[in-house]
């Protein structure tokens, strides 16, 4: 399939599956002359990159734990799965961090309201 078809399968557009390939989230597919030919191998990986950035990923971070694994027939689980945890790992460290502060507001909060100020 063509391009325009293959980013409408995905829900994207022509320059981000371009991008995606210039940054090598998905290799280039082959070609028939000027024209890139895809097959359905793609079209769940790039759902899963859109889905990710929807979740609050960054395009780096793929990038990053993508370095050495084969992508030729998409991107493998592992690497997703590994992605969510150290995802959910940050998420839970930023929490910790949030709900530290928001006590420390609330004490502050509270030694204000006892004087007289």
């Amino acid at each position: 399939m063509y391009i325009g078809k293959f980013a409408a399968l995905t829900g994207t557009t022509p320059k981000t599956i371009r991008f995606y390939e210039s940054i090598g989230l998905i290799p280039e597919p082959s070609r028939k002359g000027n024209y890139r030919i895809y097959d359905h191998t793609y079209v769940e990986t790039v759902k899963q990159i859109k889905r990710a950035q929807d979740l609050g990923f960054k395009l780096s971070e793929f990038k990053l734990l993508m370095q050495g694994v084969n992508i030729k027939r998409g991107l493998p689980a592992s690497v997703i799965i590994k992605a969510i945890s150290m995802k959910r790992d940050q998420i839970n460290t930023e929490f910790k961090k949030l709900q530290r502060m928001d006590e420390q507001l609330l004490a502050l909060q509270n030694e204000l309201k006892n004087t007289d100020c």
